[in-house]
């Protein structure tokens, strides 16, 4: 950038001219930012929207502020909004992977499976151990007809981390759409390992044990998720 008091040229970064000491920057953009973060995690979507747009409008390249604004626009439900600040967090930062996540989810909430499932992989890409990505195109793959795939990330994502158990209610799911039903029950009894009681674990296996004629398990494993679900309630 150039200083507009004496034309030197400056390093992005810096926040005052080497030559003549002038601001180069928003004297209160580090204040704005730390307002508006403090905002967002409160729930103030409002307040941070403010501080942030103001933010970006004086420091268009501020890499943080577009990707906070993107998440607040996100919580805000304006899913298009919320794409353009991430995609423009990645476009001065390419290898920022939390972003790469966000704008992920951002696409798979607008419905744009192809594109989540872009923006998935390009965090993988930047960071292959990223499990909640591993399980987020997983998902978006499911959706998108691509059973195979969708299994081999949400393997990959409880090899990374076994207690991610809702993976494995989604390998269940998938092997109960093989028709592999074996495989499908042993994976929603291990998505309640540890005593996590998955009421739609226990409604797939309610349905697998009735289909194979075991009405007394079926039963059971019914009684038990409706018991799940009172407990849920009180």
């Amino acid at each position: 950038m150039r200083c507009k008091r004496c034309g030197h040229e400056a390093a992005n970064s810096d926040k005052f001219c080497a030559e003549c000491g002038a601001f180069l920057r928003d004297a209160y953009v580090d204040h704005r930012l730390l307002l508006a973060l403090v905002s967002e995690t409160e729930g103030d979507y409002r307040n941070a929207r403010h501080e942030l747009e103001r933010l970006v409008e004086a420091e268009p390249k501020h890499i943080l502020a577009n990707h906070l604004l993107g998440k607040v626009y996100y919580h805000q439900g304006t899913l298009d909004l919320a794409i353009q600040r991430y995609e423009r967090a990645l476009e001065l930062a390419p290898n920022f992977v939390e972003c790469a996540y966000d704008l992920g989810v951002a696409y798979y909430h607008r419905g744009n499976m192809p594109a989540a499932i872009r923006a998935y992989r390009r965090c993988l890409d930047i960071d292959s151990h990223y499990n909640a990505a591993h399980y987020r195109l997983g998902i978006a793959l499911f959706h998108a007809g691509e059973l195979d795939l969708a299994l081999e990330h949400f393997e990959r994502c409880t090899a990374l981390t076994p207690e991610y158990l809702m993976a494995r209610y989604h390998i269940g799911v998938i092997y109960e759409r093989m028709e592999d039903l074996d495989a499908a029950a042993r994976e929603f009894r291990r998505s309640m390992d540890e005593g996590v009681e998955e009421v739609s674990s226990l409604f797939h296996l309610a349905f697998i044990h009735k289909s194979r004629g075991d009405e007394a398990t079926a039963a059971e494993l019914l009684e038990r998720a409706r018991q799940f679900g009172r407990t849920r309630v009180s």
